[in-house]
């Protein structure tokens, strides 16, 4: 019998559909997108998701997650660099029996240096407490002599780092075994590697799907036992190596149900009490609010018909310094926590300006708004501002620039209405409900042929 993933599901008997979503919380992002999966298969399938943060010490993924704070913020130069160095590096760590190539030692010293820091207020005691022993010799075993790696202790290094890459993956594999998902959804690329992983070695028998949430594809998605991956648009598969695109199906990034019919922007307006001829700048910075209270100073530079809503997510510092701002400008300057709505948010606005995130650039398009990025960490971000600037839907904005980048696109009505239409025909509002219907018809698939072999 031959299966297709374009037929109906396939009928089967017995307990629904189980689905795993594999997700990383260090970037809401991924969270976001495995939560739209998820309201997309509710009432449809059996589903349960396990982020690749619970797998390790609470306080010990915090001090990481600092670290990682740390090194975009104030080292954006040297993430960039990892980033794009982590296809030879990671797999170089952990498939190979050689050090990682001389020009990422700087990154490592970096990263060591910053995490030891961190790592010294980690408490004692907690689920797998031992982590931060294990913490504290990997911070130690990141420098390495540029100039003696043969006599450096390269190979006891690197048996500490794939200790504790198989350590984190014995973690999960009884997570999997327990749930026995019919297929695994991942959003994020470490958890699709760890689960690819098992499967290659026959640990894990269900179907699996990489749900990429970028415009652009990182070396360390391409792992042998992903069977299909959902990217969000067709110039990723005419950019990448037949390898991949040949099991790819462009679905567009998962959003969440209210993205399929987003409101009008009068609609949008009135529930959120704009008045419906301003001129409206949405500035957003992702979950860590990087750059907002910059980008909102220089814009209420402007002329005052111009209204400014800020959302500065979980960056406190920010957060207080546009409160001020606020009270300052109570008519032009709204300062939001994080919402649930963000279509509605999007949709108000004329133009938004912030961090490339994956997410955010699908939520922007899908609204059909440009998007100017006052700030690119660089690495995946890099991808989602060079699709910007090539569909001309915005893009990177040099520092100093942005008010006067503002003032022309609200300023030249037709242009920036072009610019609209444009995001608006690159938008894909049915992400979700497209990752969902493949991941169904793999688990239908999976759960026959597995009946036929027993």
């Amino acid at each position: 019998m031959v299966f297709s993933a374009d037929d109906e599901h396939v009928s089967h008997n017995g307990p629904p559909l189980r689905v795993l979503l594999l997700t990383s919380g260090l970037g809401l992002g991924h969270v976001r997108a495995a939560q739209a999966v998820a309201a997309a298969l509710q009432d449809r399938a059996e589903v349960t998701t396990v982020d690749f943060w619970s797998l390790m010490n609470a306080s010990a993924a915090r001090a990481i997650h600092a670290t990682y704070l740390d090194l975009v913020q104030n080292h954006s130069d040297l993430y960039e660099r990892l980033y794009h160095l982590e296809a030879v590096t990671w797999r170089q760590v952990l498939e190979s029996r050689s050090g990682p190539p001389r020009e990422v030692l700087e990154v490592l010293q970096l990263i060591a240096s910053v995490a030891i820091k961190e790592g010294a207020s980690i408490p004692r005691g907690g689920r797998y407490a031992s982590d931060k022993l294990l913490y504290s010799l990997l911070c130690t075993s990141m420098p390495y002599d540029g100039d003696s790696l043969a006599g450096n202790g390269v190979r006891a290094r690197l048996a500490l780092w794939k200790f504790t890459w198989l350590r984190l993956i014995r973690r999960l594999e009884p997570a999997i075994r327990k749930f026995a998902p019919d297929v695994i959804v991942s959003t994020q690329m470490i958890p699709a590697a760890m689960a690819s992983y098992l499967k290659e070695r026959g640990k894990v028998q269900a179907s699996m799907i990489g749900v990429l949430t970028d415009f652009g594809v990182h070396d360390f998605w391409k792992q042998r036992g992903i069977d299909r991956y959902c990217v969000a648009h067709q110039s990723i598969l005419e950019s990448d190596t037949p390898s991949t695109s040949s099991r790819a199906v462009v679905t567009g990034v998962p959003l969440m149900p209210a993205f399929a019919f987003p409101p009008s922007q009068s609609e949008a307006r009135r529930e959120l009490n704009i008045p419906e001829d301003a001129q409206v700048v949405l500035v957003l910075g992702g979950g860590l609010g990087i750059s907002v209270d910059t980008a909102a100073v220089s814009l209420l530079q402007r002329p005052a018909s111009t209204h400014v809503i800020v959302m500065p997510g979980k960056n406190n510092k920010a957060r207080a310094t546009l409160d001020q701002l606020a009270a300052k400008h109570p008519q032009r300057l709204k300062v939001c926590d994080w919402t649930d709505r963000m279509d509605v948010y999007l949709r108000a606005a004329d133009i938004v300006v912030g961090k490339p995130g994956g997410i955010t650039v699908a939520e922007a398009l899908a609204c059909g708004r440009p998007l100017l990025a006052t700030r690119s960490l660089g690495g995946q971000e890099g991808f989602n501002v060079d699709f910007l600037t090539r569909h001309e839907v915005g893009g990177l904005v040099a520092d100093g620039e942005l008010p006067n980048r503002v003032d022309q696109l609200l300023g030249d009505r037709e242009v920036l209405q072009n610019m609209q239409r444009r995001a608006w025909l690159l938008g894909q509002r049915n992400g979700a409900a497209r990752v969902a219907e493949l991941a169904l018809d793999l688990a239908s698939i999976n759960r026959a042929v597995a009946s036929q072999s027993r």
